[in-house]
């Protein structure tokens, strides 16, 4: 574990806000917290923090603004994601956990994914269901991480 006698090594940085790829995806989410490969959570660089955060996922990388501290994960350092139904023993509705790695440790990123916020969003995700709630698109975060993972195996 990245307790307080070990060093978490520094995270990629965003760029300026103006300056980030074209989106392939966005959403906006609660960021839960990091996990290392033995299920431990790493503390240091901020990553301890839950916090609001939005999710920006381009060719380049997965992009996660927070006010607790942004961070990138290249696109190359992604190993996969998955949804779940619960993140350090606690339920969690619409979580997206996301693998990578970073300075040759392996981790493992819990988000819970909020509904959409914009009108059109909302349109979009009530289109043949009428009435139906809105719901964050979870399984559409898990394919598109794990499509831009599977060149790095």
């Amino acid at each position: 574990m990245f307790g307080r006698t070990s060093k978490v090594p520094a995270l990629v940085p965003i760029p300026p806000i103006s300056e980030l790829p074209p989106a392939k995806m966005q959403a906006s989410a609660r960021y839960l917290g990091t996990l290392d490969e033995k299920g431990e959570r790493v503390v240091g660089q901020s990553l301890s923090a839950k916090s609001a955060a939005r999710l920006s996922l381009s060719a380049e990388a997965l992009d996660v603004v927070r006010i607790a501290g942004s961070f990138r994960i290249r696109t190359e350092a992604l190993r996969g994601a998955r949804a779940a139904e619960s993140f350090r023993g606690k339920p969690v509705h619409d979580l997206l956990l996301v693998r990578w790695s970073h300075e040759g440790h392996d981790w493992e990123t819990g988000f819970r994914m909020e509904a959409a916020r914009s009108v059109k969003d909302a349109a979009k995700a009530q289109l043949g269901s009428k009435g139906a709630a809105i719901r964050p698109e979870v399984d559409a975060w898990v394919r598109s991480i794990s499509k831009l993972a599977r060149g790095n195996a």
